[in-house]
This record gives C-alpha cells, sequence and structure tokens, in this order.
C-alpha cells in the first residue's frame, strides 16, 4: 500500500512522530470505534485531508480551530493534528466536563467560546451540523466540513498539492481546554507545545514501565487523557474508544477484545464496576481471569480522592494493576500511587509520590514558608508540564502562577518518603469550634465503614455564620448500616469534634455533573 510522501515530518514533533510511526505499517488497525476499525492509513489520510481543508480556510500560525465532532471520535485527534501541522490551537466546544461528555454545553456557552478563543473556524463533521450552523449563524465564523481530497480506485488522497507542515514551536499555543473546576465556572487552559509534549512523554514513560498498549478510552478526548492516547500511538499501541463510560460496555469491550491492557477511568467509574462485577457474582481474581479481564494491566483512575476501603475492594478484584493520579488540568499530573503501592495499607490513603520530573512542595497558604514532613498546608507544583494560564484572564493566572509554581488551592501534607496525603480545598474546610474539619479525611473515614457505599460530607451555616457538620450517605441495600456506630467510629478514631451533627441517609447520593457528590444540592436540602 502506498501513501503520501511524509510531508509531515518538517513538524518535528510529537505529531510527526506518530504520523510517522502509523506510516511505518499503515494496514494496522489502531483505532476502534462504534464498532469500526479505523487504520494507521485511515487516520493519515484524515489528517492529511483535514490539513487541506484547514489550510484553504486560511488556517495558520497562531490561529484557533473550535472543534465539534462526534464524542470520542477519531477526529478529536485528528484535526488537532492537522491543526497542529499548520501551526494553529484546538479547542473543544461539546463540553467542559473532564469526566464525562454527558453534560453538552448549551449553545450561548459554546458562542462565548468561541469569542473568547477568538476562534477562526468551526469544525464539524456531518453529525453536528445542525448545530455547526446555529453556531455560525451566532458567532459569524465559517464552518469548515473534512474535503475529501481526489482519491484514485484505492482509496488514496492526491496530495501534489500538500506543502510541508509548519516547523513545531514549543511555546506557541497548542490547545486552549475549557474546565468547570471545583468552582463550577468554566476557565479557559492554555496549553503550549512543550507542555503538550512533555504530557505525551509522561505517560509514555509510564506506558514502557508497565508495558502497556492497547488502550480503553471513554472520558472525553477533549480532556486529561488526549495525551495519554497520543502516547498509546506512539508505544504502537491501539485505542478502543467509548463516547463515554457504560460499565457493562466497558467490561464486554475488554473481556472480548482480549489486547485491552490500559485504561483511564474516573474515580466514581472504578466503584461502579466493583458494584458491576460484584452483581455479577465475580469477587475475587480467579473470578476476573475467567471473566475475561485478566488483559488489563493498568487501571489508572482519578478526578476525585478514592476511599480506601473501596479501593481495597478493587485491589483484590484485580491485583496489582490499579495507579491513582492526582492532577489538575492547570498542571496535570502531580502525584501517583502506583500499581504495587496499593498493596500497602498504610499508603492506602495518600496519593503517592510526584511523578518524574514533577515538583511538589507543601507551603503555608499565609507566609509562604515551605513546611515540614507531616504539617499540612498549600500543595504546590512545579513542572515542564503546567499551563500558561487562564485565557483572558491575567489577574487569576497571576494569584495561582508565581515564581514558576502552580498554586493548587489543595490542602495536604507530605511525609518523610515524599508520599502526599489530601486534606482537602482551601476553600472548602469546615470551621467547627475553633478546629479546622476537612470533608475529605472525613469522607474516607465514613466510607472505610461496611455497608456504605458513597459519602458526602459538607458544612451547613446557622444563622450566626457559625459551621455545622452534615453528612449524607448511599448504602449497599444488602447490608445494615447503623449510624450510631459510624458515629461512634469517627469518634474514636478522629475526635468527637469530627462527628456530624446529622448523618443523612439517601437511596441514591446526588452526583454533579462532575460525576462528584452534588454537595449543593444536599446543602439546599438538608440545611
Amino acid at each position: 500500500m502506498s501513501l503520501p510522501e511524509p510531508w509531515w515530518r518538517a513538524s518535528q514533533s510529537y505529531v510527526s512522530e506518530i504520523l510517522s510511526l502509523l506510516a511505518a505499517t499503515p494496514d494496522r488497525n489502531v483505532v476502534h470505534w462504534r464498532g469500526e476499525a479505523f487504520s494507521g492509513g485511515d487516520l493519515i489520510r484524515s489528517v492529511t485531508e483535514t490539513f487541506l481543508a484547514l489550510r484553504d480556510r486560511g488556517v495558520g500560525k497562531g490561529d484557533v480551530v473550535a472543534i465539534l465532532v462526534a464524542p470520542n471520535s477519531p477526529e478529536m485527534l485528528t484535526v488537532r493534528y492537522a491543526t497542529q501541522l499548520l501551526g494553529g490551537a484546538v479547542c473543544y466546544l461539546r463540553t467542559t466536563n473532564p469526566g464525562t461528555r454527558e453534560t453538552v454545553l448549551p449553545l450561548d456557552h459554546q458562542i462565548q467560546i468561541l469569542r473568547d478563543t477568538e476562534a477562526v473556524t468551526i469544525y464539524a463533521d456531518a453529525e453536528n451540523s445542525e448545530r455547526a450552523t446555529e453556531l455560525a449563524d451566532g458567532s459569524g465564523l465559517p464552518v469548515t466540513r473534512l474535503h475529501h481530497g481526489e482519491r484514485d480506485e484505492g482509496g488514496r488522497v492526491d496530495s501534489a498539492d500538500t506543502q510541508d507542515a509548519v516547523s513545531w514551536d514549543p511555546s506557541a499555543l497548542a490547545a486552549i481546554t475549557f474546565t468547570s473546576g471545583s468552582t463550577g465556572r468554566p476557565k479557559g487552559i492554555r496549553l503550549a507545545g512543550r507542555a503538550w509534549e512533555a504530557r505525551v512523554r509522561a505517560w509514555m514513560e509510564l506506558g514502557r514501565e508497565s508495558d502497556c498498549a492497547s488502550i480503553l478510552i471513554s472520558t472525553p478526548l477533549s480532556h486529561g487523557v488526549a495525551p495519554m492516547a497520543d502516547a498509546v500511538f506512539a508505544l504502537g499501541g491501539a485505542l478502543h474508544l467509548h463516547e463515554n463510560f457504560d460499565v457493562e460496555k466497558f467490561v464486554d469491550t475488554v473481556s472480548a477484545e482480549n489486547e485491552v491492557s490500559w485504561t483511564f477511568v474516573a474515580t466514581n467509574h472504578v466503584f461502579q464496576l466493583i458494584d458491576h462485577l460484584f452483581e455479577r457474582g465475580i469477587r475475587d481474581s480467579d473470578a476476573v481471569e475467567a471473566a475475561g479481564l485478566s488483559s488489563l494491566k493498568q487501571i489508572v483512575y482519578g478526578g476525585s480522592p478514592a476511599a480506601p476501603a473501596r479501593i481495597a475492594q478493587a485491589f483484590r478484584l484485580f491485583g496489582p494493576v490499579l495507579a491513582q493520579g492526582y492532577a489538575t488540568t492547570e498542571s496535570y499530573l502531580i502525584t501517583t500511587l502506583t500499581s504495587p503501592e496499593h498493596g500497602d495499607p498504610e499508603l492506602a490513603a495518600t496519593v503517592g509520590r510526584p511523578f518524574p520530573g514533577v515538583e511538589v512542595v507543601v507551603c503555608n497558604s499565609d507566609s509562604g514558608a515551605q513546611l515540614a514532613a507531616g504539617e499540612a498546608g498549600e500543595v504546590r507544583v512545579r513542572s515542564p508540564q503546567l499551563m500558561d494560564g487562564y485565557h483572558g484572564e491575567p489577574e487569576l493566572t497571576a494569584q495561582v502562577l508565581r515564581d514558576g509554581w502552580y498554586y493548587t488551592g489543595d490542602i495536604g501534607c507530605l511525609d518523610e518518603r515524599g508520599y502526599l496525603t489530601l486534606l482537602g480545598r482551601v476553600a472548602h474546610v469546615i470551621k467547627v469550634g475553633g478546629v479546622k474539619v476537612h470533608p475529605i479525611v472525613l469522607e474516607a473515614e465514613i466510607l472505610s465503614h461496611p455497608g456504605v457505599r458513597h459519602a458526602a460530607v459538607y458544612g451547613v451555616q446557622d444563622e450566626d455564620g457559625s459551621d455545622h457538620i452534615h453528612a449524607t450517605i448511599e448504602c449497599d441495600p444488602a447490608e445494615v448500616v447503623e449510624v450510631e456506630n459510624i458515629r461512634a467510629r469517627i469518634a474514636e478514631t478522629l475526635s468527637p469534634i469530627h462527628v456530624p451533627e446529622k448523618i443523612h441517609i439517601v437511596s441514591a447520593l446526588p452526583m454533579n455533573s462532575n460525576g462528584k457528590p452534588d454537595k449543593v444540592l444536599l446543602k439546599s436540602q438538608f440545611s
């Protein structure tokens, strides 16, 4: 099979490396999506055609292309590659939620993103043509559709008119990622080429260490899993793309394909997986192997704190394949608790040690002084993966990026070995009787109680402005959970002041669009 000359080589970037690897074995299937398989040659043709279409639209250095395509379709990757080969950057219009694509942005929010980023065109597929037309009408921007070049009978693209790709500039903007963040207010996070490549290289190192290749992806390719997908291509692996996390489909795919060695999921997806397997009578590692899930060598999870008791259940099921990642969209990878470390109960409450190349310190949030091991303070990070700043918000950027350090807003402490324990957010501390209570610590204690599936701890203020601790829990219907036993255990393990004034039991804990307990709703219901 003959493919176009490697016009992309002039880029000298992670994209040109990936395309050259795909070109070496163009008939190998590298993407599986919606029941179809796509070869390396298919992806190269898609990148080539998109490059031509965007170039004809006038896209060049420094331009932003807004992408609106089917969730987790291969075009979420190929359009980014083509845009960056032209020297441009991308943003995505579907969702600001890194954990799931289910919350689709309303039209006015999408138009605001187009205005904020000063995008020059909207790239849309046929599935999104109607919304793209609405966006074009509301923003005045042109819509770019895939330009199918002249093909011969073998399906080859006539790329005689394809100019060389633009030389990669590591300092230039590569992407603007919009995230709802912990406050719910979307922020545009600017990533330079060097930060994107650093993220890809970090995943490549982890993939090599774990001998991981093919990956199942069910979180949006518009967010944190995207560099992981790039790394899999660079390692010679393949992608199995799901539009969102469906636990039954997840299990069936891993079992049927027998090649999925890697996956990235949100923490609550791990819990769903445990519950689903338990419901199917799969309760130990032998049963997991019999069910055809033994190909999984790394289940990377993150996005929210994990209850030690629940992760212990997952460890008993899957063995040493779990890897927890603590990260933010702004700083990306911060720490990891590796697969072997999940078997150590002393480390269960930690989020591991810093990734290679990442510096982590804990500082007094008032004085800025670095704290000793065991002392709690604000977590600060320095690494090549850091964002350049928030798009269009220099004051906010100056608050969190100082002298090369990112101020996470998370509270934690490092032990003598460098393991980080998170205690909560600076803004979420509940002060009771002059004592600071961190919800994350109390939630972990409640979740360690047999029969508790989910827990949310939050502060409710009275008319005098005093904080009161409330907790809402969801229990296993098959278990008898006594609230007074939970109270007694909290008092003994933590302190009497940590005991919630009220513990509410619900049949299903409400979740927000990020897949985390909806504490705003809970406060309104139970205050």
